[in-house]
């Protein structure tokens, strides 16, 4: 399609960026309350994952441009440029796996990697907290969109060309973009930056992990996101065609046909929004498809009153979720590091029924190697059972029998995990894990009010008071 005045038009990137340019910024109470318990969930992940080598490495690439103005780096006094901020408080924020997921009706991706770009342009911005609230909002509602339209896997594509998306649609909600700079903000996004899905292929480093990238790549995403809405801000133009050209975004990454006009269709409606209550959060720091076993595997050790009883433990799950953290894996029975033991299910079950809890130091490099625990791995089966396979999007259900030598057999049920939707989080039950993953960093006190800061956010005028919050405690650092 041809403008007379403008030229050749590309319609999914004047759909979305009027999707993004003519959004209500008035949000039921609802999506207020939602958008907070995505902060709180996000903080309790990113603070908890500091001392992750990933995110030790993220900081010292900050230290190189060290600024006395801009925006927090999370966890320390340092500022950086809105850019810089975006790349180093996402690491952490993937470091364990530990953030929100939505499993969509083609993809499924990590809506909340978007959030570290929103605060770190808003603090620039010296945006308020209602400024925040109604970016999020923005950028789950584009995120969520593309995960139910766009087949990314299929292509051989990462999710986080997705987030990057939205993180940009987040981005120019915040710089007040008009319309035709969203369009060159959008283009500049995904013709420089499409993701490949090498970073998921289970390929091990010389030490025999998992890369490091896997926690910069959602980060790198929406680095680039803010990298494009300052640009565009600017005047600086991306592709015509960003999106259906030649060899525009749609025909590499999904060339299915309708997929175009479903995009534009989801895009044109006008309803309230209301997406961003449909994520799942993880109650504990490991994949998404190992929460419901986790949960399994801890009702069935309440019933055992003493491991050393135990004969064997048998794991039945989703197909999906044995393909995933058993076929895949090189040696799921046989871990040596931090990234083979979280992503072995057989290691995941037995770390949780011998220390009755999952947290990040169960896989502990000495707990992954203790001869103990490597004797008890032998223990666990896993079967894939197709009757669990026919689930609701997003539960990946496991069960689990634990059978000691007298002929007791305790079980755990198939269950959608705490955060699914079907069974979500309270904010209280939130609140509960931004103190347990972020107390010790930032001290109780600041902690505290970290806490009462994010549940009142739409009054704040100026989110540099949320800012302040995040700096660890003089003991902690």
């Amino acid at each position: 399609m041809a403008d007379a005045q403008t030229g050749p038009r590309d319609e999914v990137a004047d759909a979305i960026a009027s999707f993004v340019a003519e959004a209500q910024r008035m949000h039921s109470a609802d999506v207020v309350a939602a958008a907070r318990l995505v902060l709180l969930d996000s903080f309790a992940v990113a603070l908890g994952a500091l001392d992750h080598p990933a995110a030790q490495a993220a900081r010292r690439y900050a230290g190189l441009f060290g600024m006395p103005t801009g925006s927090r780096i999370w966890g320390t006094r340092l500022r950086a440029s809105p850019e810089v901020a975006a790349l180093v408080n996402g690491a952490p924020l993937r470091a364990y796996d530990y953030n929100d997921l939505y499993v969509g009706r083609k993809s499924a991706g990590h809506p909340s990697d978007i959030v570290p770009a929103v605060l770190a342009v808003a603090e620039w911005k010296q945006a308020s907290g209602r400024d925040v609230v109604h970016a999020l909002s923005v950028g789950y509602e584009v995120a969520l969109h593309l995960f139910d339209t766009i087949d990314l896997d299929k292509g051989g594509w990462d999710y986080v060309n997705a987030t990057a998306i939205a993180g940009t649609c987040a981005v120019a909600t915040l710089l007040e973009l008009n319309h035709q700079q969203i369009v060159e903000a959008l283009a500049i996004t995904v013709i420089p930056h499409a993701a490949s899905l090498e970073i998921e292929s289970g390929e091990l480093n010389r030490r025999g992990d998992l890369t490091m990238w896997k926690r910069f790549n959602g980060s790198d995403a929406v680095r680039h996101s803010v990298f494009a809405g300052l640009l565009a801000s600017i005047g600086v133009e991306g592709a015509v065609r960003p999106f259906v050209g030649k060899f525009g975004f749609l025909k590499l990454i999904d060339p299915t046909p309708g997929v175009r006009d479903e995009l534009i269709g989801r895009l044109a409606s006008r309803a309230p929004f209301a997406r961003i209550k449909d994520v799942t959060f993880k109650r504990w720091p490991v994949g998404s498809r190992a929460q419901s076993a986790i949960q399994a595997a801890l009702e069935a050790r309440s019933a055992i009153p003493d491991i050393a009883s135990i004969e064997r433990v048998r794991v039945e799950t989703q197909p999906a979720v044995y393909q995933h953290l058993v076929a895949s894996r090189k040696d799921p029975w046989a871990p040596f590091s931090r990234e083979t033991a979280d992503h072995s299910l057989p290691y995941i079950v037995a770390a949780a029924v011998i220390d009755g809890t999952v947290n990040p130091d169960s896989f502990d490099v000495e707990k992954v190697l203790d001869p103990r625990r490597k004797d008890f791995l032998q223990k666990v089966e896993v079967a894939a059972c197709d009757d669990l396979a026919g689930a609701s999007s997003g539960e990946f259900l496991s069960r689990i029998e634990i059978h000691t030598r007298d002929g007791f057999v305790a079980r755990g049920r198939s269950r959608p995990p705490p955060g699914h939707p079907a069974q979500p989080f309270t904010e209280a039950e939130v609140i509960g894990k931004l103190q347990e993953n972020a107390a010790a960093v930032l001290g109780d006190e600041r902690c505290r009010r970290l806490t009462e800061t994010v549940l009142t956010i739409d009054r704040l005028d100026d989110i540099a008071a949320l800012a302040d919050c995040l700096v660890a405690d003089a003991a902690a650092r």
